[in-house]
């Protein structure tokens, strides 16, 4: 029993309005097992192509991939340009569908509503809707999501508002490396169905559902995230 577990090279995508410390409760047991993490930053760059290509400068030469919720959408075209590099594919809390265009609507008119001098992270009611809804209104947890979109700032806020989150769906079959898609049993911003459908397209993927968890999985379920996480990446 004397088999160590070493992950290597990981590099974490975050969401909309989240930044590094998203990470923060998964970054201890990632690394005890071996990951020599990278954080991406969505904090630059005026579409997800971009963000895709300002991201590929900062990777290793060859890694795993997490993305969560929107950086599901870039960590996949990462997966289109160097597929030879990412050795295997995480997606949590994401999708394959386009915005509807209430979404898009919503997202830009919360654009639209604030400026440089009013605006102060998320409201906690957006916020709120993000997580289970028996924790929706838990300060800790609004805290820190609020405290990423304050550190972000308002020219962040606007760019990723209106971020064009287009349908990928038909490119799925392409991406050939171990994929595991982890969602959220009590996610109110991404269905069930949206992770069923990543699981059906993608060749060989697994899908894992985290119980009693909203949309926020990394702060909600961080050591369950980690050992779905830790336990897949192993068996590779």
């Amino acid at each position: 029993m004397n088999n160590i577990m070493v992950l290597g090279n990981i590099v974490l995508i975050p969401g909309y309005m989240t930044d590094d410390r998203l990470w923060d409760d998964m970054v201890e047991p990632l690394q005890r097992h071996g990951g020599v993490l990278t954080f991406a930053q969505l904090d630059q760059g005026e579409s997800m192509d971009d963000m895709a290509e300002r991201i590929i400068k900062c990777c290793p030469p060859t890694f795993a991939l997490l993305g969560f919720s929107m950086g599901g959408y870039i960590a996949r075209k990462i997966v289109q340009r160097i597929p030879e590099r990412v050795t295997s594919l995480i997606l949590a809390a994401t999708s394959s569908r386009a915005d509807s265009e209430q979404q898009q609507r919503t997202k830009a008119s919360a654009a639209d509503a604030v400026t440089p001098h009013s605006y102060n992270g998320l409201s906690n009611v957006s916020l709120g809707y993000s997580l289970h809804q028996d924790r929706s209104r838990d300060p800790a947890l609004l805290q820190r999501l609020k405290g990423m979109g304050q550190r972000l700032g308002y020219d962040v806020f606007v760019r990723q508002s209106r971020l064009d989150r287009n349908a990928d769906t038909d490119l799925l079959a392409k991406i050939h490396c171990p994929t595991l898609i982890i969602a959220a049993k009590n996610d109110r911003m991404r269905s069930l169905q949206e992770s069923e459908e990543l699981q059906e397209n993608i060749p060989g993927a697994e899908l894992r559902v985290i119980e009693n968890c909203g949309h926020m999985i990394p702060l909600e379920q961080p050591a369950k995230f980690c050992e779905e996480m830790i336990g897949w990446l192993n068996n590779r």
